[in-house]
């Protein structure tokens, strides 16, 4: 069965959500730990039911990646309200002061990897941080645009397997 999205072009094409975590408390001491606010909770719910009419209409996506940090998994299970991840992996390199030249040579690895399988990736999810999220769309788009993104925010990245290089197609900023 195949996934259909919205805008699809290609069966080369793969999408790629790259999202900021939702408002979350002050600054302190262990910033792994800090957590959502109310508002952050509601961003981050709006995110996801604006990702499920425009791009995710079955609901789904086939690999979520998940920084370890509190405010970042706790917007994912707020997200998965609406869009259920088939597999969910928390990655520690998808932090704020994460590679992303390292991370996007790992979803071309991953998306590639399973392409050869049973199970190809066509729907991927990235919940982090800034200014994580903001490098990463640069590196997978190979643009140094350097874009900002509010809590909550969401790239859409539409990726070509054969050119190993994404397009930004949207940004959703929030209400």
């Amino acid at each position: 069965m195949r996934i259909v999205m919205s805008g699809q072009s290609s069966n080369d094409d793969i999408y790629l959500f790259v999202m900021r975590h939702g408002e979350a408390e002050s600054p302190r001491v262990d910033d792994k730990s800090r957590q959502l606010t109310p508002m952050g909770r509601q961003q981050a719910a709006n995110a996801a039911i604006w990702l499920k009419e425009h791009y995710c209409t079955n609901g789904s996506v086939d690999l979520a990646l998940v920084s370890p940090y509190r405010r970042a998994k706790q917007t994912h299970d707020v997200v998965s309200a609406d869009i259920v991840a088939e597999k969910v992996e928390s990655n520690e390199d998808i932090v704020p002061e994460g590679s992303p030249k390292l991370v996007s040579d790992y979803i071309d690895a991953r998306i590639h990897s399973a392409t050869n399988g049973k199970k190809p990736i066509r729907s991927l999810l990235v919940v982090s941080h800034m200014p994580f999220v903001s490098y990463l769309v640069d590196e997978l788009c190979h643009t140094y645009t350097t874009s900002l993104f509010s809590t909550a925010s969401i790239a859409v990245i539409q990726y070509s397997l054969s050119q190993h290089k994404g397009r930004l197609v949207t940004h959703y900023q929030g209400l």
